[in-house]
């Protein structure tokens, strides 16, 4: 038996950890296999889809249910009682460690969760892959003319169109993080060139400079794709207001994978209608699902998706491994890795 106390880090049972776990009842049956051989003694609480709980097939009272890991797994929110685990995991007392199926932690319910006292909170990298390639694909598509081409498909007609190379161009990413360093992974393969925007640059990083928010409007004027892929805090709300978009080069494009309270869109539309940038690619917006009447649908310079840069069958699997590589961690006693700071009551 092995014990290790330091910050973050649980103490280890080995094959008799016994932990309790509590977790979505499609999670459990999908990972069944993979839990027990990290831990095989763990008492699983399972919340089914009607928000039934269960252990070992009794139902339970929830005063009942006393985990010491909760996992947040990515399909509550998609066929499962995100709302009643949410409820019960917030109201827990017994919890150790949180781990969420979710990159941004800026949601209230996760900043609660986060700060429930002696509690590990650690959010997942499952969706930043996804995210870095919806992020390519939407540039690529508007740099490549296909619409055009299309068009001149079904006429018959033989057009040769011009189109912009990713090569060459300047790239700055407001957030880089997970999300933010797997586009800019991505950029680089084609050869752009990346610059990367951090509160406290690492030196380690994927990109070809590193620099702080207050360096912002020294290089907007040289970009050429600018994508925010940040939280939203109240520190950077609106960042990009009217001063941002004027200092943005007129043929550049804002791409949004972040959150929407990073983009005033009055000020975007405002500046799109006078020619800057050439074009934004919005994937969030500050209220969702986005108001039918919300100019933003019919702007000719906008691409509107429905928050779905996340939405590749790999999300899901790819957040399975982040928990399960967590939990193997946190059995042996290990830090668990991805861990979100917040401010404790």
């Amino acid at each position: 038996m092995i014990t290790k106390s330091r910050r973050g880090a649980a103490p280890s049972f080995g094959e008799d950890c016994g932990m309790k776990l509590f977790i979505f009842e499609a999670a459990y049956r999908r990972l069944e296999a993979e839990i027990h051989a990290i831990c095989p003694a763990v008492e699983p609480y399972l919340m089914a889809a009607d928000g039934t709980i269960t252990l070992h097939g009794k139902p339970l009272a929830s005063e009942d249910v006393t985990p010491e890991i909760a996992w947040i797994s990515t399909d509550l929110f998609f066929q499962g009682p995100s709302r009643d685990f949410l409820r019960f995991v917030l109201k827990c007392d017994s919890l150790k460690w949180i781990q969420s199926g979710a990159a941004g932690f800026d949601n209230p319910i996760f900043q609660a969760l986060g700060s429930k006292p002696g509690v590990i909170y650690t959010n997942s990298t499952g969706a930043g892959k996804s995210i870095a390639e919806f992020v390519m694909g939407a540039v690529l598509n508007y740099f490549q003319p296909h619409t055009a081409r299309r068009d001149s498909q079904r006429r018959h007609e033989w057009k040769r169109y011009g189109f912009r190379d990713v090569a060459e161009t300047n790239w700055l990413i407001y957030g880089y993080g997970n999300i933010g360093s797997e586009v800019g992974k991505r950029a680089r393969a084609f050869e752009a060139h990346v610059t990367g925007v951090r509160r406290n640059p690492t030196g380690e990083e994927n990109a070809d400079r590193m620099i702080r928010p207050d360096a912002l409007y020294d290089n907007l004027p040289q970009m050429d794709v600018v994508v925010l892929a940040a939280a939203s805090n109240e520190d950077n709300r609106h960042i990009v207001d009217a001063r941002f978009l004027a200092a943005m080069k007129p043929t550049s494009v804002l791409v949004n994978v972040g959150r929407g309270a990073l983009v005033d869109e009055v000020a975007l539309l405002a500046s799109l209608d006078k020619g800057r940038p050439e074009q934004a690619i919005l994937d969030v917006f500050e209220t969702e699902p986005l108001p039918g009447d919300s100019p933003l649908w019919d702007h000719p310079r906008v691409h509107v998706s429905a928050h779905a840069s996340a939405s590749s069958p790999m999300t899901g699997p790819r957040g399975d491994e982040v928990f399960l590589r967590n939990f193997r961690r946190y059995v042996l006693g290990d830090e668990v890795e991805l861990q979100v700071r917040f401010e404790k009551p």
